[in-house]
């Protein structure tokens, strides 16, 4: 009187079947249970693209941490079915939940579990396991059980950094998306916090492939953020580093209604950057932004690729930051001997170890695609991509692991200068 369970993928890759073979049954046919929250039409429920997204990221942390890679890849799409239940009213909220409708919202870790429980199937008691888990934290502050430690599974905790990390480098309706370099530097400093320390340093190592992926499946138009420099929002630890004040401090003026805060759907803080930045003049604080300072080593290996295939990282980051019918600057022709003279300097300051010639020259070329109508966004991912085509090259050229790390500050001190410059 058994059944057998089988799954499988329907024609939309957002959608997960699972067959139930019935040995009782007279006919002997069939039937499919589709869990119709992956039957992607409402826009409560999440975008294809985040699930790759989401999927591959989970994917590269099988191996480090020795789950198997199809059972984590597929069961991590699931993590959010849960949320067909709560309404868009809620999930595409840019303003801030109340109680009432946060404890709704959070609801959803139970409703997926509750779905995807009991079958008896390792798939999707994994999918269950994560459902319900993805949003405890390692110190136990989470929801909705406060698990903490190894108390939360495996698969949930790595769900977590994967689904954090996905929603740091995408645009939300309450924030534009932030940069990769931001993203990880936010999961480090949350280590031993709202993740676990193995998991953030395994998804660390992968971190060049994880862009690849994001790369590989980019947000749909849908899912993009029509947001302007107006709009963007601080976390909690940003906005306090720029009033020069500790997180609990800035928390508690929020409580006070001293300075307007927005809530995320998992419960976090947002600041925005305009109200920051009038708290900080009306207590003459100057707002300060932890500097990125270039290497103060001689990189010659990305010297050396720099010189011969420079025209060719600049044409490669470009491309994917346009559509084919209306291409802008950077992918220009005016733009190419600008470029070329840019990646020259780039290559004489890493021959030399010195690399006040490569800022100047990276604000030279960022104050004429400026004037062109390159926007801040464009020309900070056009940086961003140079950068990592550098390292994915010198990785495949056996560059040394001070090499590397030199190559990512490098790029990181060039998008900070030009934070710097249009802030």
């Amino acid at each position: 009187m058994g059944s057998s369970y089988e799954a499988a993928k329907c024609a939309s890759p957002s959608c997960l079947l699972v067959e139930r073979r019935s040995a009782t049954d007279a006919a002997n046919t069939p039937y499919c249970l589709t869990l119709p929250v992956y039957l992607i039409t409402e826009p409560s429920i999440e975008h294809d693209s985040h699930l790759q997204r989401v999927s591959g990221y989970c994917g590269l942390l099988a191996q480090p941490l020795g789950v198997d890679r199809n059972i984590i890849r597929t069961a991590s799409r699931l993590h959010d079915v849960g949320m067909a239940a709560i309404p868009y009213s809620l999930t595409g909220k840019p303003g801030p939940l109340n109680l009432a409708e946060r404890r709704a919202l959070e609801g959803h870790a139970k409703l997926g579990h509750a779905l995807l429980k009991g079958s008896g199937v390792e798939l999707l008691d994994t999918a269950a396991e994560i459902a319900l888990t993805h949003h405890e934290r390692f110190d136990g502050a989470g929801y909705p059980h406060g698990l903490s430690g190894a108390e939360i599974p495996l698969s949930g905790r790595m769900t977590a950094v994967a689904d954090a990390f996905d929603a740091l480098t995408t645009d939300r309706v309450y924030r534009a998306a932030g940069s990769v370099q931001m993203a990880v530097e936010t999961l480090q400093a949350e280590r031993e916090r709202h993740f676990d320390p193995r998991v953030v340093d395994a998804f660390v190592e992968v971190i060049d492939d994880a862009v690849e992926i994001r790369e590989r499946f980019p947000p749909a138009p849908e899912e993009q953020a029509a947001s302007t420099p107006e709009d963007v929002q601080l976390t909690l630890q940003a906005a306090a580093a720029m009033l020069s004040i500790p997180p609990s401090r800035l928390r508690r003026w929020a409580d006070e209604g001293r300075i307007a805060s927005v809530r995320t759907v998992g419960g976090h803080r947002r600041f925005s950057r305009a109200a920051v930045r009038r708290l900080a003049a009306e207590n003459i604080v100057r707002p300060a932004i932890r500097p990125v300072e270039p290497p103060t080593e001689p990189l010659p290996l990305l010297a050396e690729n720099l010189r011969i295939h420079g025209g060719q990282f600049t044409a490669a980051a470009a491309a994917p930051l346009y559509r084919a019918a209306s291409p802008g600057w950077f992918a220009s022709g005016p733009a190419g001997e600008v470029l070329q003279h840019w990646t020259a300097e780039l290559a004489a300051g890493c021959d030399a170890g010195r690399y006040d010639g490569a800022l100047a020259a990276t604000a030279a070329l960022m104050q004429q695609a400026h004037r062109h109508a390159a926007t801040p966004l464009e020309r900070l991912a056009f940086l961003e991509r140079v950068g990592q085509i550098c390292v994915r090259t010198l990785m495949r050229t056996g560059a040394e692991r001070e090499e590397l790390a030199g190559t990512r500050r490098l790029f990181a001190s060039l998008q900070r200068t030009l934070v710097d410059a249009s802030a």
